[in-house]
């Protein structure tokens, strides 16, 4: 089986990252983007389909609530993600953080 396409750990810039510029976002939109099934790293968006990959950060936050992660459970893959501890410890806290 070929890996899932996705990003093994939070990019640099990733919004969902602690460390992430404050206020960058928005509250609102933070909110609209961790209510979102998946999310699409935003380094990865330029490109065609298949050169897009999950964001680690949202799959991370959102664990098990993620459309990504739940699917690939269900068919058997291993996940190998990274850098839980860079990543906001709850939705809260990350909207907080983007307001």
């Amino acid at each position: 089986m070929n890996r899932p396409p996705y990003q093994i750990s939070p990019c640099k810039n990733c919004p969902f990252r602690k460390d992430c510029t404050r206020s960058w976002i928005g509250s609102d939109r933070m909110e609209e983007i961790l209510n979102e099934d998946s999310f699409v790293c935003h380094k990865t968006t330029n490109g065609g389909d298949k050169d897009r990959l999950q964001c680690a950060g949202h799959m991370l936050i959102r664990g098990d609530e993620n459309a990504f992660v739940s699917y690939a459970k269900a068919i058997g893959a291993k996940l190998d993600l990274r850098g839980k501890e860079l990543v906001f410890d709850s939705r809260e806290d990350c909207i907080e953080h983007h307001s």
